[in-house]
């Protein structure tokens, strides 16, 4: 066993021959990587705090993003501490840029989106849109994306950079929006007499209708045992639109039946 005395020689004698600037320039890396754990932690809480608007996941993504970054950061300047050559720094941040912007492209995508949303307004918070085979109403517009309630009152989240790529349809007017409830009628029927009858199931509705609209009827096709008509509605809330489509079915189905049954075979 090696007396200390002994020991504490030796390793006095290993330590002087160790190059002082070696030394120093060890000690200034750990510095270095001190401050690094110091500064990203806060930087990724303000971080976190700032983009806490766009949601819980953005935010976590952007502390973990910043935390990254001013590692790498501090770690490339230890590197550079130690003699790694500039260059090879540059390409390393080149390449950390890269594979960031990679990885946040959804994030940047929607982002933008989002401005483009709210600069040219399509739509507005409380319209009945269509976004592909999405309709519903709007109910919010953050960064990320598009809330909508369809008329069963399920909830669509639709990401923003989808909505300036697809074909947007407003269904909100000041007039409303229009519905058409098909139906078919027996060709034996008087049309005038037809016509008169949905008008009146439609005069019934008056209180979903848009004020001062009045109810049509178009005939769509005649076929030879059949014509195809329609009831046009202008109604308030498109949220009813299935609602009212099927009481004009079921009160045409019990009226038109009736007629029928009167008219002379």
């Amino acid at each position: 066993m090696i007396p200390p005395s002994k020991a504490s020689y030796i390793f006095y004698q290993v330590a002087i021959q160790l190059p002082t600037d070696l030394l120093i320039k060890l000690g200034t890396v750990g510095l270095i990587l001190v401050v690094t754990w110091i500064v990203s932690r806060l930087l990724g809480s303000f971080v976190s705090k700032a983009v806490g608007k766009f949601g819980s996941g953005v935010a976590r993504q952007a502390r973990h993003i910043m935390t990254w970054l001013v590692w790498i950061i501090g770690i490339l300047i230890g590197l550079n501490q130690l003699g790694l050559e500039l260059t090879v720094l540059l390409l390393i941040v080149t390449l950390g840029g890269i594979i960031i912007a990679i990885a946040l492209r959804d994030v940047l995508l929607n982002v933008a989106s989002n401005g483009v949303i709210t600069s040219y307004k399509p739509f507005k918070v409380g319209d009945w849109i269509k976004v592909d085979n999405c309709f519903g109403r709007v109910l919010d517009i953050n960064w990320m994306e598009t809330v909508l309630m369809t008329p069963d009152n399920e909830m669509v989240y639709i990401p923003n950079s989808r909505i300036t790529q697809s074909i947007v349809i407003n269904r909100t007017a000041p007039g409303g929006i229009r519905i058409s409830v098909p139906l078919i009628v027996d060709k034996t029927l008087d049309l005038t007499e037809v016509e008169q009858t949905l008008l009146e199931i439609g005069a019934e509705l008056r209180e979903e209708l848009i004020p001062d609209s009045k109810p049509e009827v178009r005939v769509t096709a005649i076929e030879p045992h059949f014509v195809k008509v329609a009831l046009l509605l202008r109604i308030n809330n498109p949220a009813k639109s299935k609602l009212l489509a099927s009481d004009v079915r079921k009160k045409a189905k019990k009226r038109l039946d009736a007629i029928q049954s009167k008219t002379p075979p």
